[in-house]
């Protein structure tokens, strides 16, 4: 079967540096904590705590006097300062893309405004932000818009990771409502839109579209979310394992990729399995990412 990797898929640079920072850390101490899972990525995940890397959910789990790794989506100040307490070692891995969000949103907050975050409240890197901005309102769809107090000094940023289409609808919809003043921040992460607008243009020109990576990571979810849009024949996987060689009868060309947690071993294992399968295509076709 023919197979095509999108150009820009796979490990974005946030991501890369997390999990860089846990191998070095990992390698001095043998065991440090990881407030959260690290990224959304099993695979990942499991690899990591082979080597010593704890997942915990609270900061009341963590020991004192451990090591803690802060994860690629940030924490709160408040967990932060918990931390502090407990007089743990704390290595922070944010991204600094996140970083900056959780700035922007304090430094509004700061200054007046009514904070409003675009994207999903339930989102460890949305949660984090929240924390830096007292009230901050998040909104994931229109009907979250009668949560906003009207006449507002309104300050808006996004999730990093949502795409400039909702980003604009959003701020589209938020612009009708009543406020004294509207501030608006770009906040979305470049890397992540590349790597939409790489999987858009490549599930056009194929026969079934694969998206590899954990299925809770939200940047893995909105890359399959926009090919679903132009490509029905969208799967969102994890890995070579969830393959179903059903799917990809009397289809010739395949598309994949990745989302910006999943690593290059679990694209480059699927994308050799895939163009081992016979469904009557031509020699595997993996362009440069």
């Amino acid at each position: 079967m023919k197979v095509i990797v999108a150009e820009k898929c796979g490990f974005c640079p946030g991501v890369k540096n997390a999990i860089s920072i846990a191998g070095e850390i990992l390698a001095k101490k043998g065991k440090i904590y990881s407030l959260g899972p690290i990224i959304h990525n099993k695979d990942v995940v499991e690899r990591l705590a082979k080597q010593g890397l704890m997942t915990v959910e609270k900061v009341e789990q963590v020991k004192p006097g451990s090591t803690v790794l802060i994860r690629s989506h940030g924490a709160a100040p408040d967990q932060i300062a918990r931390l502090r307490e407990k007089g743990v070692e704390i290595i922070d891995a944010t991204c600094v893309l996140v970083k900056r969000l959780q700035e922007i949103a304090s430094e509004l907050q700061k200054d007046g405004y009514k904070v409003v975050i675009i994207g999903d409240r339930n989102h460890p890197e949305v949660q984090a932000v929240v924390g830096c901005a007292v009230d901050a309102v998040v909104v994931a769809d229109e009907s979250d818009l009668q949560r906003i107090d009207k006449n507002s000094k309104l300050g808006v940023v996004c999730q990093t990771t949502q795409s400039p289409e909702f980003f604009t609808r959003m701020v589209s919809a938020i612009a009708k409502t009543s406020f004294v003043e509207l501030r608006i921040v770009n906040t979305l992460c470049k890397e992540a839109v590349k790597r939409q607008q790489s999987a858009v243009e490549l599930c056009k020109r194929v026969d079934i579209m694969f998206v590899l990576g954990g299925l809770e990571s939200a940047n893995t979810r909105k890359l399959a979310e926009l090919c679903k849009k132009y490509n029905n024949q969208t799967f969102h996987l994890q890995n070579w394992q969830e393959f179903d060689k059903r799917k990809v009868l009397g289809k010739k060309i395949a598309g994949v990729t990745a989302g910006a947690s999943t690593p290059e071993w679990i694209v480059d294992e699927f994308v050799e399995n895939l163009s081992a399968v016979d469904s009557g295509a031509g020699a595997n076709d993996k362009s440069a990412k």
